[in-house]
């Protein structure tokens, strides 16, 4: 795997990007987890990159690339890429 920056943002409670952090830091994915209310420009690129403007937890970016509520698998394929 690439050293390509691996963005998490989620919501607090969400366990679906509860599982999907766990999957990522048991098989040492780097990667920086962010809540949505913490980055509100963050936030507004996700919901710019959603086509009906949503926040969904989990959105995993990953250069420069929106993942909706990716496997771990596509997460590790997108780094790969």
């Amino acid at each position: 795997m690439t050293d390509q920056a691996v963005t998490v943002y989620h919501r607090p409670g969400c366990p679906f990007s509860a599982k999907l952090r766990a999957q990522m830091a048991l098989t040492r994915l780097p990667h920086r987890s962010v809540r949505f209310a913490d980055d509100p420009d963050g936030a507004a690129a996700v919901r710019a990159h959603h086509p009906e403007g949503w926040e969904v937890s989990p959105t995993v970016v990953v250069g420069g690339r929106y993942l909706t509520n990716p496997s771990l698998r596509e997460v590790r394929e997108a780094v790969r890429a």
